[in-house]
């Protein structure tokens, strides 16, 4: 081959690399993650800087996966809402009868209980014992038709369960409904000590899952995911993430 000949065929074989480019760009474009606004799931300090389960959870699937991802921390509702129009790509998140509306699950990061905790002296029981009462629920959520569909559970909207802790101490809820982490994790940021809140019940075990917004949805990407959890999983990141949340909190 001439020098001309092989000057013309490096050239071209640069071209075509250049032309490939912005495909692998956009196919290796950031990700835009959405935490939980509920503590310790997703929290903002003072100085701007996200922490949390949650956000901790995204890092560590971004080193496993390779593939960046951005961070936001919203309530619940706007959470998903930021799903289903494609401003946001992931969620972690239970599994649930809303978020199946917006988006698939990529495989399950922990398993949760929620938990009915009580203001202080409210005997529970069981979750009959809820029937006529007020209780917290968190905005946008689904706990199952139990509480969706039978009036006799009086739902009150909350955004947290931070919010949930000080409405009990005043009286103005009977109960409210959260995974336990969520719950006696807000009582450790209030100072509130368990004594002074009533017995807590469990009402259901919850899958919690790394979700793909339906908009954002690909063979490749679902697959990187799914890897990604699996091995979080397998190598007991996840439960050692969990773990270190938990450490602490009363157990009922």
């Amino acid at each position: 081959m001439t020098g001309l000949r092989r000057r013309l065929v490096a050239g071209l074989a640069g071209a075509l690399a250049l032309a490939a480019l912005p495909l692998r760009a956009s196919r290796q474009r950031p990700l835009r993650a959405v935490a939980l606004a509920i503590a310790p799931y997703a929290m903002v300090d003072a100085n701007g800087r996200k922490n949390g389960m949650f956000v901790d959870a995204f890092e560590l699937i971004e080193r496993v996966s390779g593939r960046h991802i951005d961070v936001t921390v919203a309530p619940y509702a706007r959470a998903i809402a930021m799903l289903r129009s494609g401003e946001a790509d992931l969620m972690i998140a239970t599994s649930n009868s809303v978020i199946a509306e917006a988006a698939e699950p990529m495989g399950m990061l922990w398993t949760a209980d929620v938990i009915a905790i009580g203001r202080a002296g409210l005997v529970l029981e069981g979750q009959e014992d809820l029937r006529g009462r007020t209780v917290g629920v968190l905005r946008g959520s689904d706990y199952g038709a139990a509480f969706l569909d039978d009036s006799e559970y009086r739902r009150h909207e909350i955004t947290d369960q931070l919010q949930a802790v000080r409405m009990l101490q005043e009286g103005r809820l009977d109960a409210t409904l959260g995974t336990r982490l969520a719950v006696f994790y807000a009582m450790r940021l209030l100072g509130v000590q368990r004594a002074r809140l009533g017995p807590s019940i469990v009402v259901q075990s919850r899958e919690i899952h790394l979700h793909l917004g339906r908009r954002s949805a690909d063979d490749a990407l679902e697959t990187e995911l799914r890897h990604a959890v699996q091995e979080l999983r397998s190598s007991g990141k996840a439960d050692r993430l969990q773990a270190r949340y938990l450490a602490g909190l009363p157990s009922r």
